[in-house]
């Protein structure tokens, strides 16, 4: 039985992007506690960065896993 390498880069994009939501999510946690007014507009992006490479990284990791297997 063999794994497909598509699921492969899929499962590696989730991990790498699940550690990225965390980090980012520490910044922007530091970010508020040390100036909460100035940083607003970062804060946003930051968040929408952070939620958007969810769904960014697996899709990436799909297509990249089977590239790399042909």
């Amino acid at each position: 039985m063999t794994i497909d390498p598509a699921i492969v880069g899929a499962l590696l994009g989730l991990v790498i992007c699940v550690a990225d939501y965390f980090v980012i999510g520490a910044v922007m946690e530091r970010m508020t506690r040390e100036r909460p007014s100035e940083r607003l507009g970062a804060k946003t992006a930051l968040n929408v960065a952070r939620i958007s490479q969810l769904v960014l990284f697996p899709v990436l990791g799909w297509f990249v896993g089977q590239t790399f297997a042909a």
